[in-house]
């Protein structure tokens, strides 16, 4: 373990720059733009990057943090993306307050920092610069009303998570949102007010989950959806018919793995081999 951040940083310069570059010239360190730190155990804090202040992209993989406080992104004032993936912490001490405020792209695939509480979600629902939003294998079982409430987000994944709700307003404010992947969770279903106020939307992925029933009335107007995936659902009941007065654009009904009659397509191709 290490024990402290000047312990630390001959570590990070060596993972990240490689021998040759950190002879004799540790002013290197704050030229570096992208930086992953993997399989490192010791604690992550405000002062741990201090030196990499100007890296644009930070990926924190495989690591045991003791603690995790999330002050350590304050020094980041460049940070566009954020990916933190299979590692343990300790101990999480949330402050994202007066952060981030370039970042355009944060993936959290079994980050370690355990059930995101509703009042992490929004913060991180609100961060105004966030164009992807990505979780994974994270623990969601509901998404609260006005938990994403940032107007540039363009793609959202929420997959793996036992998510199992969506309350209305959730959504309200992604009028740009073209992406809405939430693939392999418990939803039952996906209340047609969840979706009323994403009219950019262009793909919905909702493979793998609990629906049984998929009909034309679940939908509010989507004028730009073009595919729609609801593969590997326990569908019973199908009906599309006049589907394209409230999706004129959809080309494509990802259909694979429903055993469901699926005759009343509404006139859009039904795809029995997986998209996604």
């Amino acid at each position: 373990m290490f024990s402290s951040t000047l312990h630390i940083l001959p570590f990070l310069v060596l993972a990240v720059l490689g021998h040759e570059d950190t002879r004799e010239n540790p002013i290197d360190v704050l030229h570096v733009k992208n930086l992953l730190i993997k399989d490192y155990t010791g604690p992550l804090r405000f002062d741990t990057l201090e030196l990499f202040r100007n890296i644009e992209s930070l990926e924190l993989k495989n690591c045991n943090f003791t603690p995790f406080h999330e002050s350590f992104l304050h020094p980041l004032s460049n940070l566009k993306r954020l990916v933190i993936t299979n590692n343990v912490m300790e101990r999480v001490d949330h402050d994202t307050s007066g952060c981030c405020s370039h970042l355009e792209e944060l993936e959290l695939t079994n980050s370690g920092t355990g059930d995101l509480e509703e009042v992490e979600m929004k913060k991180i629902g609100a961060m105004k610069s966030l164009k992807r939003l990505v979780f994974h294998n994270e623990k969601i079982p509901v998404l609260h009303e006005g938990t994403l409430t940032d107007t540039n987000l363009v793609d959202v994944t929420i997959k793996h998570c036992n998510l199992a709700s969506i309350e209305k307003g959730a959504f309200k404010k992604l009028y740009k949102l073209e992406n809405l992947n939430l693939k392999n969770n418990k939803l039952q279903k996906l209340p047609k007010e969840v979706l009323i106020s994403l009219k950019n939307l262009k793909v919905i992925n909702l493979k793998g989950n609990f629906l049984n029933k998929l009909t034309t009335d679940q939908f509010p107007s989507l004028p730009n959806l073009e595919v729609l995936i609801v593969a590997d659902n326990p569908i019973e009941v199908f009906n599309l018919e006049g589907i394209k007065t409230v999706a004129p654009k959809l080309k494509y009904v990802d259909v694979s793995g429903i055993v469901a009659d699926t005759s009343k397509s509404g006139g859009v191709e039904l795809v029995k081999d997986s998209l996604l």
